[in-house]
């Protein structure tokens, strides 16, 4: 689910777009423009949103200069009223700006020679919103047809920063990618991938897999199979993440390091207390920000509670299909993802694209049901599928999946007779499924 060259092209010529805006509205010597997250580590969905953060280099500079030289300041008069004039109320100034770049759909001029249909493909603006009650204030707009969202923050640190060190994480860990495209699609199906609704953000989640991978890699080392990751299994690797974040971990007095190469700390630590341990809110996600050690990664996350829970049933689900007596199904990493009309589109497009050397065309045609995520969880990070074609079953392999699933409902009323109890609970057959998974 990694955007098309088209998508790629498109995201790329919106932040030229959004350079030259601001740079356009602040002075072009005054501001450095610089886009940070998933568009620049590569960990972009399609519907992804594209961050940017403006800073004032020069104004700090002056800043700076100024310490312990009040006497100078008639000299500088001119040099800050010119910056105040330059940042004052700056969110309000980029929202004008794009706005007048943009236009809004109610305020475009509208020619009645174009049909409706046409008049919805012109570029304009579905939303915009200046949003100042958040702990990073930031404008926020969304621009139509694309469906693409940004976001603009001023002289917020360490944004381009954690984008370098992500990739430093990407290239030691080659797990770390596969895990996020699927932890993040798994997020933003539900809606608990936004931080200003108190979800998991892109670089939480990440943050999050790193820890994990660390901890995971030392155990491994321990027990003799190496330290490299080489041998991960991303189907094994997705489940003890759910079962980690969903059953395994202390909320209420762990927190999380990636420094080191990793460690867990008491919240209420003397050193860590004033910064990540939350009197209101005790069982919040505590996550060191690497670049800031006194900065909580996980502070804005307040649902995380009810987070945790839907990691902990996704654990559940998945394992009632990979422990004995197994459960039937055409993909087993769909029991957690939902496959959608737009995941069939997108591997069709992607077959046509491959197939003409990237050239392809978008070709007009009926929708087909989603292929396969996977065949198993342990080969979730190929995102293959028994239907490459993405074409229409075979009537002989709808008949045959309609046998699966009266044999599975046959299955079910033999366990239910005999006491098997339920799929999810926590009685003694998730204890045995648990413990053949172990194995």
């Amino acid at each position: 689910m990694s955007p098309t060259p088209q998508e790629e092209e498109i995201r790329s010529t919106i932040v030229q777009r959004i350079t030259t805006l601001a740079q356009k509205v602040f002075g072009q010597d005054e501001c450095e423009v610089l886009p940070f997250g998933s568009q620049v580590t590569g960990l972009a969905l399609p519907g992804s949103d594209i961050d940017f953060v403006i800073r004032f280099p020069k104004k700090k500079s002056n800043t700076d200069g100024e310490q312990g030289k009040n006497d100078d300041d008639n000299n500088d008069d001119g040099l800050e009223e010119d910056l105040t004039t330059t940042t004052s109320d700056p969110l309000q100034k980029i929202a004008e700006a794009v706005k007048a770049e943009f236009g809004i759909k109610s305020e475009l001029e509208t020619n009645h020679d174009i049909e409706e249909e046409e008049e919805e493909k012109r570029e304009h603006l579905s939303y915009l919103e200046v949003i100042t009650q958040t702990r990073v204030p930031l404008v926020k707009f969304t621009i139509a047809p694309y469906n693409l969202d940004i976001d603009i923050c001023f002289d917020q640190p360490h944004g381009p920063e954690s984008a370098d060190l992500m990739h430093r994480f990407m290239e030691s860990m080659p797990p770390l990618r596969p895990l996020t495209f699927c932890l993040k699609y798994f997020l933003a199906s539900r809606e608990i991938n936004k931080p200003f609704t108190g979800g998991i953000g892109s670089y939480l989640l990440q943050l999050m897999i790193v820890s994990f991978l660390q901890h995971r890699s030392r155990g491994d080392l321990n027990r003799g199979y190496g330290g490299s990751g080489k041998h991960f299994n991303l189907g094994s690797l997705l489940l003890d993440f759910l079962e980690l974040y969903g059953l395994d971990f202390n909320y209420v007095t762990t927190g999380i390091s990636v420094r080191h190469d990793g460690y867990y700390f008491p919240k209420g630590q003397l050193d860590k207390k004033e910064y990540f341990w939350q009197p209101n809110r005790p069982t919040s996600i505590a996550v060191e920000n690497p670049l800031d050690p006194t900065m909580d990664v996980g502070a804005g996350a307040y649902r995380i509670q009810m987070i945790s829970r839907v990691f902990e049933h996704a654990f559940k689900t998945l394992l009632a299909y990979v422990s004995e007596p197994m459960e039937e199904t055409d993909s087993i990493l769909a029991r957690i993802l939902p496959p959608t009309e737009e995941m069939a589109q997108r591997r069709v497009l992607k077959d046509a694209l491959e197939g003409s050397g990237g050239d392809g065309e978008l070709v007009k045609e009926t929708v087909a049901p989603p292929p396969p995520a996977a065949t198993s969880v342990s080969s979730s990070g190929n995102g293959g599928g028994s239907d490459k074609q993405g074409g229409t079953k075979t009537q002989h392999q709808k008949e045959k999946r309609n046998k699966n699933w009266d044999k599975n409902k046959d299955n079910k009323k033999r366990r239910n007779s005999s006491g098997g109890g339920n799929d999810h609970g926590g009685g003694g057959k998730f204890k045995s499924k648990k413990k053949r998974y172990s194995k």
